[in-house]
């Protein structure tokens, strides 16, 4: 599930999840030893935990449907060929899922190769972040709480039961029984909406994405907090990747299109993402407003990408 608004015109897979997902010579390199913020103790009574629901990806089957996704993309996902961002990030990430609600699930982060900022998950633990993204945020408060958002949207697994539901809605599927059975069946998902457009049409009214992103954007203000970072952060990713579609389209442009995201899109509107965010900020002690965690890894993680241009 993305964070970004834009959609990758290779992914095949977009129209149906109704959501926002080379060797550079220095792979080898060593990044500043990163040390995470000192974690706060402070009781987080609102924070979000996953519930139940209808999931058919369960356990194996969870590994099945994400293989598959990656299948599907088709090459989209190209891994950067640099340790030390990687690692860096990975770092960040796996502290970050101690604070979630299932510290003991394992994550694996990777830094893609794609110049659009962007975020992603295919759940089992698997998360991306691309080279567009690292350039766009300016704190590592900002980066910790996009991976904080992607981290929800796994222990929520949103993806699981979003295609749990496509697939029954579209195909009648009710159960898998294998990685064959997982890619036939996503086959057949891709083709029914491609015959029932208005089908797609319709789940997008009823923005069952839209509320998933709601979700995972309070379940990051929460894991954040707990790690030591300003919550806040994610909220200033948001507004920072808003103004860059504000330079890159005309203002009529940009109005229809948050006003296609607040009842058509597959994230809500930056407005409505951020008022949201700030709302769960009467429920803790909050840090002083501008505040962020310096971090000298974070800062030669962005020296690094600048010798990458």
């Amino acid at each position: 599930m993305r964070i970004s608004h834009r959609m990758k015109k290779q992914s095949r897979l977009l129209p149906i999840l109704l959501i926002a997902l080379g060797a550079l010579g220095i792979a080898n390199a060593q990044t500043v030893n990163w040390q995470p913020p000192a974690p706060r103790k402070a009781k987080t009574i609102f924070a979000p935990k996953p519930f139940g629901g209808n999931n058919i990806f369960k356990g194996e089957a969870e590994i099945w449907l994400s293989d598959a996704l990656e299948e599907l993309e088709g090459g989209v996902i190209s891994e950067l060929k640099d340790q030390a961002i990687s690692s860096y990030v990975s770092q960040l990430g796996t502290n970050l899922g101690l604070y979630s609600p299932k510290p003991q699930r394992t994550f694996t982060f990777v830094v893609t190769s794609s110049d659009v900022p962007d975020a992603m998950t295919s759940g089992a633990g698997r998360i991306y972040v691309s080279l567009g993204l690292l350039k766009l945020i300016q704190s590592e408060d900002e980066l910790a709480g996009i991976i904080a958002h992607e981290i929800t949207h796994d222990v929520f697994a949103h993806i699981p039961k979003t295609f749990t539901r496509q697939l029954f809605w579209m195909n009648g599927t009710k159960k898998v029984t294998g990685p064959v059975d997982v890619r036939k069946n996503l086959e057949r998902l891709l083709q029914e909406y491609e015959k029932k457009p208005l089908a797609s049409l319709g789940e997008q009214l009823l923005g069952f994405s839209r509320f998933d992103e709601l979700a995972a954007d309070r379940g990051a203000f929460y894991i954040t907090f707990k790690a030591g970072y300003n919550p806040m952060g994610l909220a200033k990713a948001l507004k920072r990747y808003d103004a860059v579609q504000k330079d890159e389209n005309s203002k009529m442009d940009y109005r229809f299109f948050q006003l296609y995201s607040f009842f058509l899109g597959g994230h809500p509107p930056t407005g409505q993402r951020t008022v949201a965010l700030e709302w769960e900020s009467n429920f803790v002690s909050m840090p002083p407003a501008n505040s962020c965690y310096k971090s000298e890894a974070f800062d030669e993680m962005k020296k690094r990408i600048e010798l990458l241009n």
